[in-house]
């Protein structure tokens, strides 16, 4: 065998033993709402502590900006401030319990408003725990060695052969 096809024999090997793990699954779940009427369609995600909005036109998914949002969960009521990028943005803090919110949402745009409702579930899942994420670093190391020593192997191997068809 020359060194060209075991170098990519040893680079199949490595990349057949790779973790198959999406991306997504890495990345913690964030608590996510959706609520619509006949005029609007609102979506909220929680993500670093704020809860961003997106208001849409129900019939043809137009942003709508310069709306009022309100949102009312447990005799809390909080307005929604709007961002240059046509989002709403909430502060979360009142989210940061696991729970399921029920969320009453009054939503002002121009002369039109409307209620909606929709429940918005913070799990204990929406964060990786600190004993998972060391359990992945320690199969990282663990992996990284064995590759190493599968490296160091096939080095090994292949200069005692290229050794031995040199000398006879």
């Amino acid at each position: 065998m020359t060194r060209q096809r075991t170098v990519s024999a040893i680079l199949l090997l490595i990349a057949a033993l790779l973790p198959m793990t999406p991306a997504a699954a890495a990345e913690p779940m964030h608590p996510v709402f959706e609520a619509d009427s006949d005029l609007f369609e609102l979506v909220g995600r929680i993500k670093d502590g704020r809860m961003t909005l997106t208001l849409d036109r129900w019939a043809n998914n137009e942003p709508v900006s310069n709306a009022r949002i309100e949102i009312e969960s447990n005799g809390r009521a909080l307005v929604a401030a709007a961002q240059a990028d046509g989002t709403y943005i909430i502060d979360a803090a009142p989210f940061a319990a696991p729970a399921t919110y029920p969320l009453t949402i009054t939503i002002t745009a121009g002369d039109e408003s409307d209620l909606l409702a929709a429940d918005l579930l913070v799990s204990t899942d929406a964060a990786p725990s600190s004993s998972t994420m060391n359990a992945d670093g320690r199969f990282g190391a663990i992996f990284a060695g064995a590759l190493a020593l599968i490296a160091a192997v096939s080095f090994l191997v292949m200069r005692r052969r290229r050794n031995h068809g040199e000398s006879a």
